[in-house]
């Protein structure tokens, strides 16, 4: 089911505020009401739905993934990233960021090509882009 607008204006106004009774408000519910409506409304499931799937958003705007921070680091590796001058990553900045790469990639126990027990998500994503540098080298 759908939110109504009401509903939506209550649920993106929480996310601002924080507040649900502030939230209702805003919406347009009653002063009156606003308390017992901004709490049945964070208890509905749809709108808790919604309000969740917003703040998972926002967060994954804000927040680099392991997949982005090793895209980052092998592409000032390869010298792909230019400094606020336009000038190339220097020498030690590309063996900075290549040490890191490895240090996280052998920091779960892992040789070049292995598999040995179960990986942490930051490992296997390493690793993946391992492969797919080999692979491309190979090609």
């Amino acid at each position: 089911m759908a939110l109504t607008p009401k509903q939506q204006a209550f649920a993106d106004y929480y996310i601002e505020c924080g507040n649900a009774t502030e939230a209702a408000k805003r919406a347009g519910y009653s002063e009156k009401t606003a308390y017992a409506i901004g709490n049945e409304n964070l208890n509905k499931l749809e709108i808790s739905e919604y309000i969740s799937a917003r703040i998972e958003e926002q967060t994954k705007k804000r927040v680099a993934d392991a997949n982005e921070v090793i895209e980052f680091y092998t592409a000032v590796m390869r010298g792909e990233v230019k400094d606020q001058f336009g000038l190339d990553a220097s020498l030690s900045d590309r063996l900075k960021a290549g040490d890191s790469l490895m240090k996280r990639y052998m920091a779960g126990g892992y040789k070049y090509g292995e598999t040995k027990r179960e990986e942490d998500p930051l490992s296997k994503a390493l690793r993946e882009e391992a492969e797919r540098m080999q692979n491309e080298d190979t090609e």
